[in-house]
């Protein structure tokens, strides 16, 4: 956590079991495949959204106990998960631009002093510097505002580099972009960010628990089932 807050980011290699990582690569790339029409970008990019709704077994990435530990450590104790989604890389994709994920891309800056957003990027194949590998600038979680750099390289970027399941924990606000899969295979990612629950979450989860047999009572609450909603009729 101290490294997270230093830096604005660090890799756990090999967090995930490999027959659990086998499983979501494998469920990942039949969604890749079936919405590839639809959701392929012409960067090569593609993602893939409500995940949990499509296939339960992303959900061991959700719940992952040292994930929320650190999350509850650096956040706060009371975390909703704002979003989840997975983006995969093309045999010739191309960079993406520097970038700071949600909530600050809709605040006006200076930024709050306080953590908003924490991060995981889960390695569901091999980062590598020639397929993709995302990379991130150590500091720029303090900068207060959005990078500048659009698509060009920064000499103070690192490449993050491990071996699938493995994940990335980062400050929401740190300033990172993927590089280009130069290789000849597919790279992908799990993406769940996790804010405290007075945030508002980057989409609807709580849509998604109707599509769950039986969720735990840690899902529930991480897809924002337990907090409150009004039901009652206003007459206008």
């Amino acid at each position: 956590m101290r490294t997270i807050g230093e830096r604005g980011f660090t890799v756990v290699e090999s967090l995930l079991p490999a027959p659990t990582t086998d499983l979501m690569r494998e469920a990942l790339e039949r969604l890749l495949h079936a919405e590839k029409a639809r959701n392929l970008h012409p960067s090569g990019h593609q993602r893939v959204l409500h995940l949990l709704a499509k296939d339960p077994v992303f959900i061991d990435a959700l719940v992952h106990p040292l994930v929320l530990a650190v999350w509850r450590r650096y956040l706060s104790e009371d975390l909703i998960c704002s979003t989840f989604s997975a983006n995969a890389l093309w045999p010739g994709a191309v960079e993406q631009y520097w970038h700071a994920d949600h909530p600050y891309w809709t605040l006006t800056p200076p930024w709050p002093g306080i953590p908003l957003a924490g991060q995981c990027i889960w390695f569901l194949d091999d980062f590598t510097v020639e397929n993709g590998a995302t990379a991130g600038i150590r500091g720029s979680h303090r900068a207060n505002r959005l990078p500048d750099m659009g698509e060009s390289w920064c000499d103070d970027g690192e490449i993050l580099t491990g071996p699938r399941g493995s994940v990335i924990l980062a400050d929401g606000a740190w300033w990172h972009t993927s590089r280009p899969n130069r290789s000849a295979a597919l790279r992908s990612a799990l993406l769940v960010t996790y804010t405290p629950t007075f945030c508002v979450p980057q989409e609807d989860m709580r849509a998604q628990l109707s599509a769950l047999s039986n969720p735990s009572d840690l899902v529930v609450q991480l897809l924002g089932g337990k907090q409150y909603q009004s039901h009652r009729d206003f007459p206008y």
